[in-house]
Parts: C-alpha cells; structure tokens; sequence
C-alpha cells in the first residue's frame, strides 16, 4: 500500500469508529471520541477490515487498492495491540 492508502485507511476507520461500525471491547476498551491513539489493530481488522475484504471476494485490503500489487521498496511492521492512528501517524 501506499502512504495515501494508510491515510485514507485512517479517515474509513475514523468515519467507522464515529458510525459504531468498529466499537470497544472487553480486550479493547478504547475511547470512541480519542484521535490520537485509537482502537487496536487487532479490534480493526476483526470488525473492519475482515468485514470489508470478504464482501468484496476475500482479497486482501491491499490487493482491493491496487489489484496488480505494488512494487515494494519499504517493509513496516506494527504491533497488534497498537492504537491504528498511533500507528498510521
């Protein structure tokens, strides 16, 4: 993915969390209304974007963006239990 991938990725979770599509949990008791750290990795991908990929074939988020792939020239990795906007900030 891109830079404007994981920037549009923070504005679909934003809108997602405001919706109550993506909600706290006992392992994940985020603040809703927090902009800074968010819900975690793990609670996105359960209530997000497993969701979304899977309605739309089964693909991965990435290959939805860009379906013949990207180059790449930069690995990131994360940590799970990690707030998603901590992350893509």
């Amino acid at each position: 993915v891109t830079r404007g991938d994981l920037v549009h990725l923070r504005r679909l979770v934003r809108c997602a969390v405001q919706r109550g599509r993506i909600r706290p949990t006992d392992l994940d008791p985020f603040d809703p209304g927090d902009t800074e750290v968010g819900p975690n990795i793990h609670t996105v991908v359960a209530q997000y974007i497993k969701p979304i990929t899977e309605e739309a074939g089964g693909n991965s988020w990435a290959l939805m963006r860009h379906p013949d792939g990207l180059e790449c020239d930069l690995f990131v990795t994360h940590c799970w239990a990690e707030g998603i906007f901590e992350f893509l900030d």
